[in-house]
């Protein structure tokens, strides 16, 4: 099963209700697994807690207005201890039980936003080759960093800031209709008045969070830029035109987050100008309630406890509802980009081309285009003996390193047929495809971790001396012992703090290490100096000893090594 199948089975499929907030709000919950039962529990738990607190002092507080009001018929403070005890009593077991129930919910909730973070880190490893090739890295960056953070956000708080007072407010209610019910209605429909004021504040502030996801993304570019550009800012003189850019970015993004923080306000002083409105209704109908004996001076003071605490949790209810609404649009990026095609385990058969010849790499009739529109390869051929060396050469945009992609399995052919030592290429799983093949690329990427570690990667359970003989035949043993923590030393981020042609011959021991029977080469060798090049064409040499080369170069010295040459 695919990995983005697996995902849309624990959290629900796309359909036309995808867009609705409930259904991304209920999709979120189901990647929590089991641990949506323990988190929810918990959430219920608190609310139970909290809620007992409040309706033991209002019911206490009804006792001690009765008992004012019965002075005359007997001793107000006779049985008052005992009640006072049990309040306490009761309070200190809520009190363990709240603890336990937020330490319970804490951990699910950590959990849950892991797990999130898990699943999109997991679905970049099965993206293909193809979306990052088109895609931006500030866009990318946003979806797993930004969008990735605001969605865990709802476990971590805004659901259970939504939750919580809709519970409470019921439990409230019930104890509410139990003193005084004609005085509860009257109340609970001021309140929703004011409910749906909140309800209108949604759509605006989720507009605004995605007009901020979009900002972030620019904002992060512009980063990006700053930091992968440096060198050509100074030699351009751009460090004004990028900081301004940045700036305006960023100017942006604070012109949104201020209009969210003045709609937030203004949702903030309606739910406060309500709640004053509502203890004002309050009064006047205790005064009519209490005058017609509808209700007494003890209920109604109960009742007016409970409602104050019913009145704050309905203004969470307002504050955070439109929250909740932004921080699911944030959601919805991450549930588009959890439902991106996947680069398959193998590529579908579209073709009936037999291979003719025995050779170790075959292409028939491939016809390739990256557009749909404009042909980079048409009805292409090539035979490469096993153990042979072939170099392809031509001017740019000619398709030589086009071929290495589709040979290493980044992009399917649309037309035409590949075989590997006599097998369709379909006959293989993508891994194990790339098991076949060794690859020096004209810029090797290093990890900023050790050059022993960065030299394992062509062969993971190797040991440190498998990683020095390898070293040794790509010519980079000696100047490794050289650094200041020789095979320890950090490459640095992409691997900067080493030369270009260091660099290389750390990529050919990754590749040596790994032992592939079949070879690419794609103008490893382009960018080196002399000595550089003498020295990377050396450990070459051994590389390519008894390996089928593909070769794309345009130096003579390169093409020199080719048994055949291949013009494209």
């Amino acid at each position: 099963m695919a990995f983005s199948d697996a995902v849309i089975q624990q959290c629900g499929p796309e359909d036309a209700d995808s867009n609705n907030d409930l259904r991304i709000l209920w999709r979120m919950l189901k990647m929590m697994k089991t641990g949506f039962i323990r988190y929810l529990l918990a959430i219920i738990s608190m609310s139970v807690v909290l809620s007992f607190f409040d309706m033991i002092t209002a019911l206490l507080l009804k006792n001690i207005i009765s008992r004012v009001e019965n002075y005359a018929q007997g001793d107000i403070f006779a049985g008052l201890l005992e009640e006072v005890a049990i309040c306490v009593g009761l309070g200190l077991l809520m009190l363990l039980i709240y603890a336990v129930s937020f330490y319970v919910y804490t951990m699910e909730a950590k959990k849950g936003g892991a797990n999130l973070q898990k699943v999109m880190y997991s679905k970049c490893m099965r993206l293909p080759y193809s979306y990052y090739e088109q895609v931006g890295s500030s866009d990318f960056m946003s979806k797993v960093i930004y969008d990735c953070e605001r969605a865990s956000g709802i476990y971590g708080s805004r659901f259970r800031r939504v939750l919580m007072p809709f519970l409470m407010m019921s439990f409230y209610l019930i104890a509410m209709f139990m003193l005084s019910w004609q005085v509860t209605i009257c109340l609970f429909g001021a309140s929703a008045a004011l409910f749906v004021i909140n309800r209108l504040f949604i759509e605006p502030m989720q507009r605004v969070s995605r007009k901020m996801s979009a900002i972030n993304v620019s904002v992060t570019e512009s980063i990006s830029n700053i930091i992968s550009g440096m060198e050509l800012i100074k030699i351009f003189s751009l460090k004004s035109k990028m900081v301004e850019q940045y700036m305006e970015d960023n100017e942006n993004y604070r012109k949104e987050q201020n209009r969210m923080n003045l709609m937030s306000a203004e949702l903030d002083g309606l739910n406060q100008l309500f709640e004053l409105l509502g203890s004002l209704v309050f009064i006047a109908l205790g005064i009519v309630f209490v005058s017609q004996g509808i209700t007494t001076v003890d209920k109604l003071a109960a009742v007016y406890l409970l409602y104050g605490s019913m009145s704050w949790n309905l203004l969470q209810v307002g504050l955070y509802i439109p929250s909740m609404a932004s921080y699911l649009a944030n959601a919805k990026r991450v549930f588009a980009f959890l439902e991106l095609a996947e680069e398959p385990e193998r590529y579908e058969s579209n073709s009936d081309v037999t291979a003719l010849t025995d050779a170790e790499i075959v292409i028939r009739d491939v016809t390739f285009s990256y557009d749909g529109r404009q042909d980079v390869l048409k009805d292409f051929n090539l035979d490469i003996p096993k153990g042979k060396c072939v170099a392809l050469k031509g001017e740019s945009g000619k398709g030589k390193s086009t071929v290495a992609k589709l040979i290493l399995g980044l992009y399917p052919v649309k037309s035409g047929k590949i075989f590997i030592k006599g097998k369709a290429y379909e006959d293989y799983s993508l891994e194990e495809v790339r098991q076949l093949i060794g690859y020096v690329p004209q810029e090797p990427y290093l990890y900023d971790i050790s050059i022993e570690d960065n030299i394992r990667y062509g062969k993971p359970e190797a040991n440190h001396e498998d990683i020095v003989r390898a070293a040794k035949l790509a010519n980079a043993h000696d100047f490794i012992l050289e650094l200041e923590n020789g095979y320890e030393t950090r490459a640095g981020e992409r691997g900067n703090l080493l030369s270009g042609g260091q660099r290389q011959r750390i990529a050919i021991a990754r590749a040596i290490l790994k032992d592939a029977p079949i070879l690419i080469l794609d103008e490893a060798t382009s960018a080196l100096d002399n000595k550089s090049e003498a020295l990377v064409n050396e450990a070459l040499d051994r590389l390519m000893k008894g390996r089928t080369t593909i070769v794309i170069a345009h130096r003579e010295s390169t093409l020199a090594h080719a048994d055949l040459v291949v013009e494209l």
